[in-house]
């Protein structure tokens, strides 16, 4: 692809390349939205007093946001072609804490224990998609 007189070449690249940063945080903003969650999901004495129910809606609301941002981030992941065990990983506070907070109710701590697998596989997802390099070349006429 040729661009001026002197014949410079350029590489002209989809959008979603050299995007890590950008990526990495969605992911570690779903990490620590999901770890938000469970932290004020997790109550040791449940009473339908105004304040436990307010902090459990809150801790409902963010990780909605956690897991919108998770799943967010294992898509992105798959645009832009990293392995299935990265896409997987940053996917799982979503397969898990997500599920288990949505669906059990609200004295159950399997959310808290299903989040001591989750987040730190979403944080090996992390660290493996930041570390990700593919070396194929992309060049804007398909050479």
């Amino acid at each position: 692809m040729t661009n001026s007189p002197s014949d410079e070449r350029y590489i002209v690249r989809p959008w979603w390349r050299r995007r890590e940063l950008h990526w990495a945080a969605l992911a570690g903003a779903s990490i620590v939205l999901t770890g938000i969650s469970l932290e004020r999901t997790m109550l040791s004495v449940y009473e339908p007093v105004p304040e436990f129910v307010e902090r459990l809606r809150v801790g409902r609301l963010f990780m909605l946001a956690g897991s919108a941002a998770s799943i967010a981030a294992a898509v992105w992941s798959q645009i832009r072609q990293y392995p299935l065990w990265v896409t997987i990983c940053v996917a799982a506070p979503v397969a898990l804490v997500g599920l288990a907070t949505m669906v059990t109710t609200p004295p159950s701590l399997m959310p808290q224990i299903l989040g001591l697998f989750a987040l730190p596989a979403a944080l090996a997802g992390l660290i493996g998609g930041v570390s990700f390099h593919n070396n194929r070349k992309w060049s804007g006429d398909g050479q």
